[in-house]
């Protein structure tokens, strides 16, 4: 079964970074377990999700038949920098009746394929720019196709993959075992760059697949991206998928890029771009407040963690621009 999810109503104005407009998508709950979705997106500072409902297999494809009974959780995802040493992608998930807390696995990029160039590489990696040309095109507009090509390296792709992971263990262990999810993953802390990119991803969803495979969406875009950028050799993500990357493109792969990004993307930009963030991401914002009836969300831990996803976001000072979108 296919879940097809309505974009009603898509609205602009106010301002944020850069002076993104906003952009609303009202989206039905999901026709086999009736669970909604809310998403916003604010450009300084974070992707938040609400889901009201357990899901299901239709709307959440990483679902899994819970183990406990309901009652709501916050989770965060925050990218940190301890003593500024590694970038880590931590999640804390807590419970909103009891304040208890507990911390997902903490993800960590891996450190991107070093190898030293040659003629077969370079002819590899032009083979796989040609190939994936029309698909970046329907990734980022041309402006942001120019930012992107300057500041990209694989490491960015690994970067994403981490965030990737983080938001495919809420869907996996948190959400199906609450009534109520609410999640927020801060794009603070993240290069510019995979800030924007993230952002821009959230704000571009279609509601034709699941929100749920946002996490997938990333994946693809750093692989897209990777290939595009003649990054494919150095791309490890496109060998994890592939093994060895050789001067003629998998046609599967490429396949599979080009259709996933048409199903989950609108074909024009939200209002939000990655040019923005190279110049003018807040690198000091205060932390993320999620809207609720309860007491705002805890501060984010200093430790270990990893997944997640969710509503509503809000800076405690200052403007914001709010893109809402659903899966």
């Amino acid at each position: 079964m296919t879940v097809t999810y309505r974009r009603a109503a898509d609205r602009t104005g106010g301002s944020g970074a850069g002076g993104s407009p906003n952009v609303e998508f009202d989206l039905d709950p999901c026709p086999s377990c009736d669970t909604r979705y809310d998403v916003r997106v604010d450009p300084r500072e974070a992707v938040v999700v609400r889901v009201s409902g357990r899901t299901c297999r239709e709307c959440n494809p990483h679902w899994r038949p819970p183990e406990t009974p309901g009652g709501r959780r916050r989770v965060t995802i925050v990218p940190t920098q301890p003593s500024g040493g590694t970038l880590r992608i931590e999640t804390l998930c807590e419970d909103v009746q009891d304040r208890s807390a507990s911390h997902l696995p903490e993800r960590v990029p891996a450190a991107p394929h070093r190898e030293v160039e040659t003629e077969v590489s370079q002819r590899a990696d032009a083979a796989w720019q040609r190939a994936v040309a029309p698909i970046m095109s329907t990734v980022l507009a041309e402006a942001d196709r120019d930012a992107v090509e300057r500041a990209w390296r694989p490491e960015h792709c690994e970067t994403l993959e981490a965030v990737a992971e983080a938001l495919d263990e809420v869907w996996t262990t948190v959400a199906p075992t609450a009534d109520e999810t609410t999640v927020a993953l801060r794009v603070v802390g993240l290069p510019a760059v995979t800030a924007g990119l993230v952002a821009t991803v959230a704000a571009r969803w279609t509601g034709r697949e699941p929100i749920a495979l946002t996490g997938e969406l990333l994946r693809f875009t750093g692989v897209a991206i990777c290939a595009g950028t003649r990054n494919a050799v150095t791309c490890g993500r496109l060998r994890h998928e592939l093994e060895t990357v050789t001067d003629v493109p998998d046609d599967g792969m490429v396949g599979l890029l080009e259709t996933g990004f048409a199903r989950a993307l609108t074909a024009t930009m939200s209002g939000i771009t990655v040019g923005e963030f190279l110049g003018d991401l807040d690198t000091q914002p205060e932390r993320v407040r999620i809207q609720d009836d309860v007491e705002s969300v805890a501060e984010a831990p200093a430790g270990p963690i990893a997944r997640s996803r969710t509503v509503t976001a809000e800076v405690l000072d200052g403007p914001s621009s709010t893109a809402i979108f659903g899966a």
